[in-house]
């Protein structure tokens, strides 16, 4: 039945014509594929082995602060120095490190705020106004919000709690304007906060990025690496990890310096890009 075959054949042949018609649009329509991996970040140490894993993301995109409380402690208060601010008076206080508080009435040596700190919690008051009217505050060297923090009524003490950013970098950290009657200011500090302390580093001890609180990073030796923190971490937990597949990664800490190890599924050291975290 020669007919008969040839029907067979050509349908077999049109269904294999519409198959590949189909893929080909398929293929069209996403030339990448569902799995197709984003970039990893580049790495000054050159290319790496890709075993298809997607690279750890950049720590500092999105960073995150984490709040550290402290003992009330005071770094400010014009009865003890400075004297009331008049209507109108502007004036900028230290809150991190250990110098400048005497001449502000704060507490000497500072209240254990690091120079880093982003934002600051704190209790603002306002002792004896000579009338009524509002304090401001915001980061030293910002621009001065439209809103007040604190609003006072004569011969009242008059308190808040409130949360305020702080400089970044070098200088006084906080800004405080007076509008109304004279007053003095007194200003008690709970807490802070601060970024976390993060950095991914490549295969050859470079800094490829981290959270800002990162001070230096140093290969050592295979696989080995020291970083060193901008304060204490003896008493923190480091974490680290890897985004390829059978490296294994140790983190210990003394000092400010965390030191990291790295080995492979074989037990032997072996350098590797390495995202590393430290817990307070």
């Amino acid at each position: 039945m020669p007919s008969a075959r040839l029907t067979r054949t050509t349908r077999t042949t049109i269904v294999f014509a519409l198959l590949a018609l189909v893929l080909g649009l398929v293929v069209a329509a996403n030339p990448g594929g569902a799995s197709a991996s984003p970039p990893r970040p580049p790495d000054p140490q050159g290319p790496r082995p890709d075993d298809g894993k997607i690279g750890a993301a950049a720590v500092t995109e999105t960073p995150e602060l984490l709040f550290v409380p402290v003992a009330p402690c005071r770094i400010v208060d014009t009865r003890v120095a400075g004297g009331k601010m008049a209507s109108g008076a502007v004036r900028s206080y230290y809150v991190g490190g250990t110098t400048g508080f005497a001449p502000q009435g704060g507490t000497s040596g500072g209240c254990g705020i690091p120079e880093g700190a982003k934002a600051l919690s704190e209790t603002v008051v306002a002792v004896s106004p000579s009338a009524g009217g509002y304090l401001k505050s915001w980061a030293a060297g910002g621009a001065e919000p439209g809103s007040s923090m604190l609003n006072y009524q004569k011969g009242a003490v008059v308190s808040t709690g409130t949360t305020v950013p702080l400089r970044s970098g070098a200088g006084t950290d906080l800004t405080v304007k007076n509008a109304g009657g004279s007053t003095h200011l007194v200003i008690d500090v709970n807490g802070y906060y601060i970024q976390q302390l993060q950095a991914y580093i490549a295969s050859g001890g470079s800094v490829i990025d981290q959270s800002g609180r990162l001070v230096s990073s140093t290969k050592t030796a295979d696989g080995q690496y020291t970083l060193v923190w901008d304060r204490d971490v003896s008493t923190c937990a480091g974490v680290g990890s890897s985004d390829l597949t059978g490296h294994i990664v140790s983190v210990y800490t003394s000092g400010a310096n965390s030191y990291v190890y790295i080995v492979n599924n074989a037990g032997v050291a072996e350098d590797y890009w390495v995202h590393i975290a430290i817990h307070c």
